[in-house]
């Protein structure tokens, strides 16, 4: 058993992105959304629409723009869902660069700019945020957490046909990479126990998915904006490499996932 301690948090890490590849990203999340809703909900798609526009705009407007905030060219990307909507379209691209502002030119890469992770983070979370908050407005707690989820699980199903884990992977790699990506991004200070070379549990007494969501003090939704995908069970379905949680800091103090390879345990 070997036990250490990360002090990674910092909300001042800089991230290196290609602010409209990453935004394309987040538009086509977008797309999603809107595709799965009308595939199961299709009476409700106006209204969600609309109400998620309204919740958009609202923070978009609270925002103070940051010295340094740009507005990019776009990309032509076609969404076939969301383009039928292009004041979303419009508003969530907006909202994207809003928040993940400052940022500035990297030296190493024309195309890239730097950004703060913890804005990085704040951009995605909370506009995902909005979207499940639109559904529970919409239909009531209950009813519209029923609806993200079906949403949520056909949308990880995709992601998982179109990239599926490499066969060659091993808990040992995966985490270490983990660990490198969550320090180099500022995003947590937690603790690490390898149980053996195929299983790891970790704590974290911060992390940025909570951090950027608690002013709305509202931990449940911020919990299915942020976190609840890595707990369905469609997220294990295709991956050797498989992660449990307990809880979240949206609910409590700490955070604990475990990564187990499942080839080794069941």
């Amino acid at each position: 058993m070997e036990i250490k301690t990360h002090k990674c948090y910092n909300p001042k890490a800089e991230t290196e992105l290609d602010p409209e590849a990453w935004i394309q990203g987040q538009l086509g999340s977008m797309d999603s959304v809107i595709k799965n809703l009308t595939e199961f909900k299709p009476e409700i798609v106006e209204d969600y629409v609309q109400h998620l526009i309204k919740r958009i705009k609202n923070e978009i407007d609270s925002i103070e723009k940051k010295e340094g905030y740009y507005d990019f060219p776009e990309i032509e990307e076609k969404f076939e869902f969301l383009d039928k909507y292009p004041e979303l379209r419009k508003l969530t691209r907006e909202f994207l660069l809003a928040h993940v502002n400052p940022m500035k030119k990297s030296s190493t890469d024309s195309k890239k700019f730097l950004a703060y992770g913890f804005n990085h983070s704040m951009a995605f979370r909370r506009i995902s945020y909005h979207r499940v908050k639109s559904f529970a407005e919409l239909l009531g707690k209950e009813e519209g957490v029923k609806l993200y989820t079906k949403i949520l699980t056909r949308m990880i199903e995709d992601a998982s046909k179109k990239n599926p884990e490499k066969s060659d992977i091993s808990n040992t790699k995966y985490c270490e990479k983990a660990i490198k990506s969550w320090c180099e991004y500022g995003m947590a200070d937690f603790t690490s126990c390898a149980l053996d070379e195929h299983m790891i549990v970790f704590r974290f007494d911060s992390c940025f998915a909570h951090e950027v969501l608690k002013d709305f003090n509202d931990p449940d939704i911020a919990y299915y904006a942020s976190c609840y995908g890595a707990d369905l069970p469609v997220f294990n379905k295709r991956r050797f490499i498989k992660v449990r949680r307990t809880q979240t800091l949206h609910h409590a103090d700490f955070c604990d996932e475990l990564y187990w390879d499942s080839r080794v345990h069941d």
